[in-house]
């Protein structure tokens, strides 16, 4: 039985998560690089994407730690750290440029790259894990950052499948306004991360 810190945890670790997985703003990526493939190819590769972010995301979060001591980073500086590449990526995500949407469509396994790396299991995604993964002090909390990242992936694949549909239902100024907001929240989950690593580094800031 979870208990409440532990499903709050939880609830928290699917939230930025999913924030920085950030389907939606794949849509127009992923149309792009299947506009000449069947349908059932498309889904085939909706669904290769969103497993192969699910295994970086998960191999991450169970080595992450090693790789601290491996280079000797301390978790405060992987904190402050991943927190700013976070706002960085929010603020792109809320002031988009011309040259993000430039995707190559040259490579023949366009579900490895670029939909899996790095659109749907990026830096900034790795970060978060990495992140929420030093914060699990159980194993309950470790277990259900696996059920976020599940879960973020299963959406992933979800919004990827039906991505036509969701296009052509809310229209490319509606799916516009939605990444902005995820944009706006992967940025208070990168200045939430500055803070927490300050405080530790920095006891006067606490």
């Amino acid at each position: 039985m979870l208990d409440d810190q532990t499903l709050a945890f939880g609830v928290s670790a699917f939230i930025s998560v999913l924030a920085i997985v950030n389907p939606l703003s794949t849509i127009g990526v992923f149309l792009s690089l299947t506009k000449n493939h069947k349908v059932d190819e498309a889904n085939r590769i909706a669904f290769r994407s969103s497993l192969v972010a699910f295994c970086v995301l998960i191999f991450f979060s169970l080595s992450g730690f090693f790789l601290f001591q491996m280079y000797g980073i301390t978790l405060e500086a992987f904190r402050i750290a991943g927190g700013i590449i976070l706002f960085v990526i929010g603020m792109q995500l809320v002031f988009p440029s011309q040259n993000t949407q430039n995707i190559s469509q040259g490579s023949k396994q366009i579900y490895l790259i670029p939909l899996a790396i790095p659109m749907t299991s990026g830096p900034g995604a790795i970060t978060t894990t990495i992140v929420l993964a030093s914060q699990a002090v159980t194993f309950g909390h470790e277990f259900v950052l696996w059920i976020a990242i599940f879960l973020s992936c299963m959406i992933n694949y979800l919004v990827l499948r039906f991505s036509e549909s969701i296009h052509e239902r809310i229209g490319k100024e509606g799916l516009s306004v939605l990444i902005k907001i995820m944009g706006l929240l992967v940025c208070a989950v990168g200045v939430q991360f500055i803070i927490n690593g300050l405080k530790v580094a920095f006891p006067i800031f606490a």
